[in-house]
């Protein structure tokens, strides 16, 4: 079957295709940058309103570098650009098998949890303080190295990126809905990518691949949680990450979620982090995530392990404003469903 980046009209209902449109309106985010782009790759862009918002103009860009047989040397003119991370991943969107996100598990019943309205602001300052020790940033680092980014070949052959982070000796923790397909299929091949990340000129790192045995992939569709073992030894310098057997997290805390979005190098999410919903089983947060940040961890203040990313729900119906949330699975109930599987 045709790539869909050599289809006119464009599919956009194919894998990898919205995440294409998302990647590069994040990466070139000015019209004058995607006109660059377009203008020398050979695109007549009268077709294209620069002015709309850069989601809509990628959309557009798109779609017409499509019509005009463009559209690989649009993205040809990415692959030769500064970005390295972003070129990567567009070569991996390019494969005969592209490397997508995995795919959302199916979706619940609609029982988005009843909210309070969140707290005011007062001169532009939150009514918690903010202040933390500089032993923050340093014990965040150290966590880091335990996040990796996950290559994973679905039962069918599809190829999928996703977020994992190591919790013993040779155990990686994720996503069910990373390591099995819909019907439950486990993965035939997995690979994860430690130290995928950027320096502070966003330059990648050299990072190092571990080959991991899909037939250890153990996990719950419900919940929503997953491991898998490594083939090879992982890292020395990777920590593993505690699973603590209660945790204490409240509305308008803040959580941090460090994750490889897009199936980029490692991103930590820090900003906007309000947790906003917490039950005996979900913690609900501000904190961003993108495609790819499935089976990220997400941390407290003091960097101790509360959730563990899973998807985004969406609250309010008909004139009700709509409100978005991501949300991860609470750390006791992966901790149990490690026990019923016998892994703890």
């Amino acid at each position: 079957m045709t790539h869909f980046v050599d289809s006119a009209p464009f599919r956009w209902t194919e894998p990898g295709a919205l995440e294409l449109r998302d990647l590069l309106a994040s990466a070139y985010s000015r019209s004058v940058q995607a006109e660059q782009l377009a203008k020398r790759a050979g695109v007549a862009t009268g077709y294209v309103n620069w002015e709309l918002p850069m989601m809509t103009v990628w959309f557009e860009l798109i779609e017409t570098s499509a019509h005009q047989k463009r559209l690989r040397p649009l993205l040809e003119a990415v692959l030769e650009g500064p970005d390295r991370a972003v070129a990567d991943r567009v070569r991996e969107l390019l494969d005969t098998e592209p490397v997508v996100a995995a795919p959302a598990p199916p979706a619940g019943a609609a029982d988005f949890a009843h909210f309070e309205e969140v707290g005011g602001l007062e001169r532009q300052i939150f009514r918690a303080g903010t202040f933390q020790d500089v032993a923050f940033l340093r014990r965040g680092t150290e966590l880091a190295t335990a996040v990796c980014r996950l290559r994973v070949t679905a039962a069918d052959g599809t190829r999928y990126h996703g977020t994992a982070f190591r919790i013993g000796d040779d155990l990686l923790l994720t996503n069910h809905h990373v390591l099995f397909d819909g019907t439950g299929r486990p993965a035939t091949a997995v690979e994860a990518w430690f130290g995928y990340e950027a320096d502070l000129h966003g330059r990648a790192l050299e990072h190092v691949a571990v080959d991991c045995d899909p037939a250890t992939a153990v996990g719950e569709s419900g919940p929503d949680w997953a491991v898998v073992r490594g083939a090879a030894p992982l890292p020395a310098d990777a920590l593993c990450v505690a699973l603590p057997e209660r945790v204490s997290v409240s509305v308008n805390d803040r959580v941090y979620i460090v994750q490889h979005p897009h199936g980029g190098p490692k991103k930590l999410a820090a900003r906007h982090n309000v947790v906003r919903y917490v039950d005996d089983t979900v913690v609900q947060y501000w904190t961003d995530t993108e495609q790819g940040s499935s089976g990220a961890p997400v941390f407290d203040e003091r960097w101790e392990l509360v959730a563990l990313h899973r998807r985004w729900r969406r609250s309010g119906a008909g004139d009700t404003p709509a409100e978005f949330r991501n949300e991860g699975l609470r750390v006791e109930r992966v901790l149990e469903g490690l026990a019923r599987e016998r892994l703890v």
